[in-house]
């Protein structure tokens, strides 16, 4: 309330929708139902974050009172999945800042005052989420006014407009919202003061970036030898581990499921009978006086007069329509997944190419189609009062693809353009200038141009899709419950598959959070019962409905946090232990070589091995090489070579190197280093806001059990 405390209230009316949008950061959805919590039960902890417990209830009840904060601002009864759990992390995050950071901050002495809250809401350094704010801008140009917050603070939060103090306690919460904002952004910066680049330090850095290597290369790689010839011990296992555990590290915990998938696709019978109710329809089509109502009752797609060259339409029809009389119906034909009818309403010359030039005001910002239409329209009374449309274009339109070419869209075909937009420029004449309202907002179109004109059939579609039948639905769910009952385990699970000739697909990295599982979008529920603490490995789950699809899944895999233990890593050791045995053989291949070689060329000839030359440029801050991919091991060990001098083997990723340089071409030092500098110290100072970030995370033992209730 810090900024409210400065002014005096005066008489207005609230508007809700500034208040909305203000608090966007605080959206989510109710999750509340029939007037009960999902954390109603005695296990209502949503994480823990620093010894701190995170209360599902009060969760709940921040994102609760958020999502109705921006139904009010959008006009909607709810927000989309999407939406819903990007917000639920823009919450979770607000935990982790409250517990982790703000402790950091204020050991650091960093704070923001109530004069910085001012300044920020109507002083001389607005913050960007004020100035976004449609409220506060110029109807016409959308630039933020000033006076207008002045306006909004001083008459619309007054007592006599709120008087139940719900709105002032809603821009309380707005205000609170930027001043965390701005607290996060002074400690970051903070954080990059700290970072101080040295002349020394940045002509290393140049050097890395810019000296270059060209260099001749031998490898025997390791997939030259099958592992199958290779035994390897459980002791040399364990030896591998001891030395490089850390590698396996599990920065956050993750499943593997392993599922199949019942595709459930209509029947030759459901075509059978979707072709019956279309000959059915066909008369009552043909009969009907009201196109538009009778296409918008029974049709999968809303009514449509459409323009049909000769040769456009099905090839069965073709021919009828174009010597038929209007009011005559065609059909049923397929046409991709669906059966239609189309209806002959005439006959029309009309342009196969338009070319016009448009100015979008968009909706999708939050401005109503009233207010983006009457700025159309304003924009058209400029233009006809001598105002360049170009100009304009540029300045006002909010399509980039056409804005930067004065709204240019160049020439385009019918059917390209959105049904309202296609209209206005194909049924209009060149020069004609019009208002057009689609779902991307109010467009101000100029037809510029059109071809000659042909003659078309205008007709009219009832088009129903081809999809599964109640029964068949219920046939293939008894299908996936069949095959999930007699799957009582992993074995099972496999054993059936095999026996049905059903693919089994693999995840190996499910995330808690995670919302896809593959090309199985929404699988939500599937991922929550994997990451349910009772779950056992190796457990086949129920019967999933994802999207037209069932699946069954069986959990195989669990990977905790941490390091795992060496018996859970076995499978994965050793074909690396396998590796690194070979390594130590090709070494000592090439060292018993080299001991009469003297040049590469003769030790690629005594190893019976192929010389490469690389003449592309290589450097210290690259991470792979060309032909072979990523070998910094090989990369440190070239430049840290004499010119011409063969290297010692060096065991790389992809097998065992020796290496020759050619020649080291130095980059050309700039004589002053201030750009490279503030280039390096750019690039430290993300670096050490990374790990600072990572550190307070790793510190403060974060327990996220979001997926439990989202």
């Amino acid at each position: 309330m810090a900024v409210l405390e400065r002014i005096r209230s005066k008489a207005g009316t609230i508007v809700v929708v500034v208040i909305g949008l203000a608090l966007f950061s605080f959206v989510m959805q109710d999750l509340f139902s029939n007037g009960s919590s999902i954390f109603s039960g005695s296990d209502r902890e949503i994480g823990e974050i620093n010894g701190h417990s995170v209360d599902g209830e009060e969760f709940s009840r921040r994102l609760s009172k958020a999502e109705d904060n921006v139904k009010q601002s959008q006009g909607t009864s709810g927000v989309d999945d999407n939406t819903r759990q990007q917000l639920v992390n823009q919450i979770w995050n607000e935990y982790l800042d409250e517990y982790l950071f703000n402790e950091q901050m204020e050991e650091a002495g960093v704070a923001v005052s109530d004069d910085e809250i001012f300044d920020m809401i109507q002083g001389e350094n607005i913050h960007p989420q004020v100035m976004q704010i449609p409220l506060f801008q110029d109807s016409l140009t959308k630039q933020f006014d000033r006076n207008k917050v002045l306006k909004f603070l001083q008459t619309q939060l007054s007592e006599e407009n709120d008087p139940d103090g719900k709105y002032r306690e809603s821009w309380a919460e707005f205000e609170k919202s930027i001043a965390k904002q701005r607290l996060k952004t002074k400690y970051n910066n903070l954080l990059r003061k700290a970072v101080y680049v040295t002349k020394a330090q940045a002509k290393f850095d140049f050097n890395n970036k810019n000296t270059a290597a060209a260099y001749r290369v031998i490898v025997k790689k390791y997939d030259t030898v099958a592992d199958s010839t290779i035994t390897v011990t459980d002791e040399e296992m364990k030896k591998y581990y001891d030395e490089h555990n850390f590698e396996f590290e599990q920065k956050e915990e993750t499943r593997k499921l392993e599922y199949v998938v019942f595709q459930v696709n209509p029947t030759p019978e459901d075509r059978a009978e979707l072709f019956k109710s279309m000959e059915e329809l066909k008369a009552g089509f043909m009969a009907s006086t009201d196109d538009t109502s009778f296409v918008n009752a029974n049709s999968s797609e809303g009514f449509r007069i459409e323009s049909i060259k000769r040769g456009k339409i099905a090839p069965q029809i073709d021919s009828a329509v174009f010597s038929g009389t209007p009011g005559s119906v065609y059909g049923p034909f397929a046409d991709d997944a669906s059966l239609k009818l189309v209806k002959l309403q005439g006959f029309k010359a009309t342009s196969d190419s338009v070319m016009a030039r448009h100015i979008l005001i968009s909706t999708q910002g939050g401005m109503s189609i009233a207010a983006a239409t009457a700025k159309a329209d304003s924009l058209k009374a400029a233009i006809k009062a001598g105002a360049d449309f170009s100009l304009l274009a540029m300045q006002f339109s909010e399509d980039p693809g056409s804005k930067t070419k004065g709204g240019d869209l160049g020439w385009f075909t019918e059917g390209t353009m959105v049904p309202e937009f296609n209209d206005a420029c194909f049924n209009g004449n060149v020069g004609d200038m019009v208002t057009v309202n689609t779902q991307y907002g109010a467009h101000l179109i100029n037809i510029t141009n059109k071809t000659r004109s042909s003659n078309k059939a205008q007709v009219v579609y009832l088009s129903k899709k081809i999809e599964p039948s109640t029964r068949t639905v219920d046939e293939y769910y008894a299908k996936a419950n069949d095959f999930a009952v007699a799957a009582q385990d992993y074995d099972a699970f496999k054993k059936q598959a095999e026996e049905k000739g059903m693919f089994i697909v693999s995840y190996d990295r499910l995330l808690p959070n995670d919302r896809q599982v593959n090309d199985l979008t929404n699988s939500r529920e599937m991922v929550q019962w994997a990451y349910n603490p009772e779950r056992a490995l190796k457990e086949v789950s129920k019967v999933f409905d994802i999207e037209g699809r069932y699946v069954v899944a069986s959990l195989t895999g669990i990977k905790n946090k941490g390091i795992p233990p060496f018996d859970q890593l076995k499978e994965t050791l050793k074909p690396l232990a396998i590796r690194e045995k070979k390594a130590a053989t090709f070494t000592k291949e090439f060292s018993d070589a080299m001991a009469g070689a003297t040049t590469i060329e003769a030790l690629a000839g005594k190893m019976n091995l192929q010389l490469d030359t690389v003449d592309a440029t290589l450097t210290f801050s690259t991470n792979s090489i060309p032909m072979f991919g990523i070998e910094p091991q090989v990369i440190g060990r070239t430049f840290s070579l004499p010119v011409k001098k063969l290297s010692k083997p060096i065991k790389g990723n992809t097998g065992v190197f020796v290496v020759v340089v050619n020649s080291i071409t130095p980059g050309v030092l700039p004589t002053d280093l201030t750009e490279t500098r503030k280039q390096y110290a750019q690039s430290m100072s993300g670096r050490v806001e990374n790990s600072v970030y990572n550190a307070l995370i790793k510190k403060g033992n974060v327990e996220d059990k979001r997926y439990r209730f989202f």
